[in-house]
């Protein structure tokens, strides 16, 4: 492999992706798209492409051409963006010939839920220590009206496990910018961005540069208690929002922990850790849109974890949410639920999931007013 090519320091990364419009609620996809311009523009290497998904997984470089064949109109062998076709496989693949030869900083999108086609790329790329990047749109049964087809509820934990592949979650457009900035700077091992179809809000209360830096890190304190602390509520993509309004009103003795990227969180030396996970809180609650158990690494056997365990439906994504307990009602109901004080070696039950039985009929669904759907803008219904 030839040496690796400079690229800007994080720092001077950081400096180039101006801050994001706080009034500005936008699904992290479109954050995503904004972000990754100022990366182009500042690391000329950085190429990008996308499984014919380009609309949808908003990873084209403005301004970047089409590479290809310079005897088709509109391709130029100097192209930013490649047009991959309807293959996952081959894109992990070529992704990972590029990054091989070293010339290019090489990404490539699809929905997140189509991961699995190219898995057996990604696992090569991260045994290699090839510095490849995936951006994985639509994140989680807030697709909504797709379905359980396209609602991946148990690909980004089956991702996590991949080891040295380290896979982040960002919540809002900061995290998103800490995100990008981590995958152009790694060098020693694939990155898989996991980003939402549907709008998150964007956590201005928390300082712009505590966002990014915790993201790099994977892991942070992002709401801090006022009172001696006696609950951490952890989560991390658009469920945060969800995180930091429960522990709003279930007061001062409660910290929210933005968890993006177990990997690099894991990674931290144990005094950070510590600080951000103090072990002698062990009344604690993660909550994500996706499969739960990765997550009792850090909660504990006494923690709880709200996740969805079983497969979606087919409905509006807050209304499918919803009815997944994904949501900051729900949140502050099990924070309620579980004793004041947990004493060593006093478990409490682990199951936070409604029933089956206790989600939307198709008959119910069926009927949802638009009022459901204003989270998605019009171009979010693709």
């Amino acid at each position: 492999m030839s040496a690796m090519r400079p690229t800007s320091s994080l720092e001077e990364l950081s400096a180039g992706i101006p801050e994001y419009n706080p009034s500005k609620n936008v699904a992290t996809r479109q954050s995503g798209s904004d972000v990754l311009q100022y990366i182009a523009e500042m690391v000329p290497q950085y190429v990008s492409g996308s499984a014919d998904l380009h609309g949808s997984t908003k990873n084209y470089i403005k301004g970047g051409k089409d590479f290809g064949n310079p005897n088709i109109q509109g391709k130029d062998v100097c192209g930013r963006n490649f047009h991959f076709g309807i293959r996952e496989h081959a894109m992990g693949t070529m992704l990972n010939g590029m990054a091989y030869y070293g010339l290019n900083i090489p990404s490539g999108a699809t929905f997140l839920v189509f991961a699995d086609y190219m898995r057996a790329a990604i696992r090569i790329a991260a045994l290699a220590e090839l510095p490849t990047s995936y951006i994985l749109t639509h994140d989680s049964v807030g697709v909504g009206e797709d379905g359980p087809t396209h609602q991946p509820v148990e690909t980004t934990s089956g991702l996590r496990v991949i080891p040295n592949l380290d896979v982040i979650r960002p919540a809002d457009p900061e995290e998103v910018a800490g995100a990008f900035m981590a995958s152009v700077d790694r060098k020693n091992g694939p990155t898989a961005l996991v980003l939402s179809r549907q709008n998150v809000r964007t956590l201005s209360e928390i300082p712009v540069a505590r966002r990014r830096e915790g993201t790099l890190k994977g892991g942070y304190i992002a709401l801090r208690e006022t009172m001696p602390l006696e609950l951490i509520i952890l989560a991390c993509g658009s469920e945060l929002q969800w995180a930091v309004d429960a522990a709003k009103e279930l007061g001062g003795a409660t910290r929210v922990v933005s968890m993006p990227c177990f990997e690099r969180f894991d990674r931290q030396d144990s005094a950070y850790k510590a600080k951000v996970l103090p072990s002698g809180v062990t009344k604690r609650i993660a909550i994500e849109a996706g499969v739960s158990a990765l997550w009792y690494k850090y909660v504990g056997l006494d923690g709880k974890v709200i996740g969805v365990d079983s497969f979606g439906f087919s409905a509006p994504g807050n209304i499918v949410m919803d009815a997944f307990g994904i949501n900051a009602r729900h949140i502050v109901e099990v924070a309620k639920s579980m004793p004041e004080r947990l004493l060593k070696g006093e478990a409490t039950t682990c199951s936070t999931l409604p029933s089956m039985g206790s989600l939307p009929s198709l008959e119910d669904t069926s009927s949802l007013s638009e009022e459901s759907e204003s989270t998605l803008s019009e171009e979010d219904h693709i």
